[in-house]
């Protein structure tokens, strides 16, 4: 084992889905470093803890805060985040480092419903449940005609609260998040990015260490897919530019060709009010060296240039 330890501490939320993709992460390292035994550390984040809506209470860190304490004390050895919900300010500043950026999973987001389809199936005056305000605000834009609910609870309840309660008609989750905690029959109508546009980061995971706990980074980083953490960057550069977070109604996916003889990349970014009926769009391709950085500096402009941050400031949140 040389100068690295035989046993590694992972912690995360201790939701089924955070439990599930931490358990990847271990079994990935277990796969990478022969010998090495894994251990969890499961903890209530301050999001699981709150009752009302996150943006409510100032969305920043609430479900990864908890989990960056125990990591900087040094209680567990590696932190395993959903990306859209790790602050995009950067933690080196605080002493950690994101060390591997996993495979990226499905970016959609899905309807669940009773009635089956998607947002054009639902009538006139259906209820749909849903608390992120990227989420909430794109739809108010595309079905005004809909009543929006806020719902809480992990990716079970919501889904139940659907399906066996009928408390709501439809609910908006993630594709990945579904296929992870093995609900995947639920994501069968995954929303185009032309109508839903995904959060930055999302259907990717974060794997955070100490920035001086180099053991655990030379473990971890054998784990980091340089496509999704290339990606992923300039998704979370176009929020941190706009100083927004996982709760702003931001809405960023990165894409490279799917041959990648072109070397081209496509970026797509949507500001909105807090009810859908402002929205700063950006949306182009570029090619070549560097050309994913470019790209991010040049939606970044026609943002701004736009009137992004006067929208989010009329958003407060």
């Amino acid at each position: 084992m040389g100068r690295y330890r035989k046993t590694i501490s992972i912690g995360a939320r201790r939701s089924t889905l955070a439990r599930t993709q931490a358990e990847a992460v271990g079994r990935a390292l277990g796969r990478a470093h022969a010998g090495l035994t894994v251990r969890y550390h499961w903890i209530e984040s301050e999001g699981d803890a709150v009752q009302g809506t996150l943006a409510d209470v100032g969305g920043k860190g609430l479900f990864t805060s908890a989990i960056e304490r125990e990591l900087l004390a040094g209680t567990i050895d590696v932190a395993v985040h959903s990306m859209k919900d790790l602050p995009v300010a950067d933690g080196v500043e605080r002493g950690l480092v994101v060390a591997a950026v996993p495979r990226r999973g499905d970016v959609h987001d899905c309807l669940v419903s009773l009635v089956g389809g998607g947002l054009d199936a639902l009538p006139a005056g259906a209820t749909v449940g849903t608390s992120g305000p990227r989420r909430v605000a794109q739809i108010k834009r595309l079905r005004a005609d809909l009543e929006v609910r806020p719902i809480r609870g992990n990716v079970q309840t919501r889904v139940r609260k659907v399906v066996d309660e009928g408390v709501f008609d439809a609910t908006l989750l993630a594709v990945a998040g579904l296929q992870r905690v093995g609900m995947g029959e639920y994501a069968q109508h995954p929303i185009d990015p032309e109508q839903l546009l995904p959060a930055a980061g999302q259907g990717a995971l974060a794997v955070q260490c100490r920035r001086d706990d180099h053991a655990a980074i030379m473990r971890c980083v054998a784990l980091n897919d340089p496509v999704a953490a290339e990606l992923v960057a300039a998704e979370r550069a176009v929020v941190a530019a706009l100083d927004g977070d996982c709760h702003s109604p931001i809405a960023v996916l990165a894409e490279r060709a799917a041959d990648n003889s072109s070397g081209e990349y496509r970026m797509r970014a949507r500001v909105l009010s807090a009810v859908g009926d402002r929205v700063v769009s950006a949306d182009d391709r570029q090619a070549g060296k560097g050309a994913l950085d470019a790209l991010a500096k040049h939606i970044i402009d026609t943002l701004r240039s736009g009137g992004a941050q006067d929208v989010l400031t009329s958003c407060q949140c």
